[in-house]
């Protein structure tokens, strides 16, 4: 995105924005959180822990351990941000591993409930915070999920809150993409959860409005292999005649069936489109799937919000730290520890009701990486922008992922030609 100039109104609205956090949270030092469970007071301060539930192992593992160091560059911005404004607070974290699974991230509120935490950032999949929901809501904890887009999940008032939009949005900008590009008829291979089931029908709903015809195909998940389930895909694709495939996947998965679909050559003649879910895993950057990307012109849409500096200094720090680029919905985790510590200063007591109604305060007037973050009535990223991404070869012969194009205004624009 960074060769796209950056408008003159944004760098109005960034200045006039950061004014405003200035001045708010020179009012948040006066009110300072008195100590309750979860802090420990210290002879030099105030220590408040945020807890962390992170995919480290499981199908979202290649994106969850880039998420742990975007963990330890957010929490070190935001101590170093809170010390500027004088406050004798500081942020630790403590991160756990849920494996990509339901039930343990489950076990990971509780145990971070049992430590006095009143804040936790993630988990990452929608079946998972459908899980948890139900004891952060019971208990009051406030949980910010960065990656969490199940539209069935966009309930008012409880405690769970979203750095990023519902897939009502991308399903829309995805339609338009694979409706654009020519596809008429398209089948939608997706993962049969939360997150993939409701994408589909957002998916089917709106590519029928749009004039073409499009069916569902679910998969398993949590499989070691998905070669069978490929094949039953091409089996369809050949009797039925689709034109296109749309998946809709995680990292490991994805990488999978992309692996096999490269090895098929009744999936290598059709357009294949993709979710924002594998985004940024390395197992989509091998030759195989790069030369199969360049074959089927695969293009995916994923959330980000268009010509943010922010965003781009961001991954530049990020390069230059740890070498890595950043993964899809690293802006939003990075954003998600900015908020959840302003909220928690904001709140002047370590309680989680305190701290939602000020999380909806803080999220109204800060402008970070991901954009403008205010909630919607049902605690969801309001404002929520979509790019275009591909997997591109690049002068040394290695492939990287490349943002090439914007949703703006119901079609895509592309910046930057992907495949020719």
């Amino acid at each position: 995105m960074a060769s796209k100039s950056i408008p003159t109104q944004l760098i109005y609205l960034i200045a006039g924005v950061l004014i405003g956090l200035v001045a708010g949270y020179g009012v948040f030092s006066i009110t300072a959180p008195q100590p309750r469970p979860g802090e420990v007071p210290t002879g030099e301060g105030r220590v408040f822990t945020i807890g962390f539930t992170l995919p480290l192992s499981g199908e979202l593992s290649s994106i969850g351990k880039i998420w742990e160091k975007v963990v330890r560059l957010a929490i070190e911005d935001l101590n170093n941000e809170v010390k500027a404004f004088g406050l004798n607070i500081t942020f630790n974290y403590e991160i756990l591993d849920d494996e990509t699974k339901e039930e343990k991230a489950l076990q990971n509120v509780q145990t971070f409930a049992q430590k006095g935490i009143k804040v936790v950032i993630g988990p990452a999949a929608s079946s998972q915070v459908k899980v948890v929901k139900a004891f952060a809501d019971e208990n009051k904890i406030v949980i910010i999920s960065p990656s969490s887009t199940a539209p069935t999940l966009a309930l008012k008032g409880d405690f769970i809150f979203r750095t990023v939009g519902s897939d009502a949005g991308q399903a829309k900008a995805l339609a338009t993409l694979a409706h654009q590009e020519g596809s008429r008829k398209v089948i939608v291979f997706h993962r049969n959860d939360e997150y993939g089931r409701a994408f589909a029908d957002f998916f089917i709903n709106y590519f029928k409005d749009l004039g073409g015809t499009a069916v569902s195909q679910p998969y398993q998940t949590g499989l070691a292999d998905y070669a069978a389930e490929v094949s039953a895909l091409a089996g369809r694709v050949q009797s039925e005649g689709f034109e296109a495939v749309v998946l809709v996947a995680f990292d490991t998965d994805g990488a999978n069936i992309l692996s096999h679909a490269a090895e098929s050559a009744i999936l290598s003649r059709v357009r294949w489109f993709i979710s924002e879910g594998p985004h940024g895993a390395s197992e989509l950057l091998t030759q195989s799937v790069g030369e199969f990307a360049a074959k089927v012109k695969l293009y995916g849409t994923r959330p980000l919000f268009i010509a943010n500096p922010l965003y781009i200094e961001l991954k530049e720090r990020f390069k230059e730290m740890f070498g890595l680029e950043l993964a899809v919905f690293c802006e939003n985790l990075y954003d998600a520890v900015k908020l959840a510590g302003w909220a928690i200063i904001r709140a002047g007591s370590y309680d989680g009701e305190a701290i939602a109604k000020a999380l909806v305060e803080v999220a109204k007037t800060y402008y970070g990486p991901s954009g403008w973050t205010a909630f919607d009535e049902t605690g969801d990223k309001a404002q929520q922008d979509y790019g275009v991404w591909a997997i591109v070869k690049t002068a040394e012969g290695k492939y990287e992922f490349r943002d090439v194009g914007v949703y703006e205004r119901g079609s895509i624009v592309f910046i930057e030609v992907a495949y020719k």
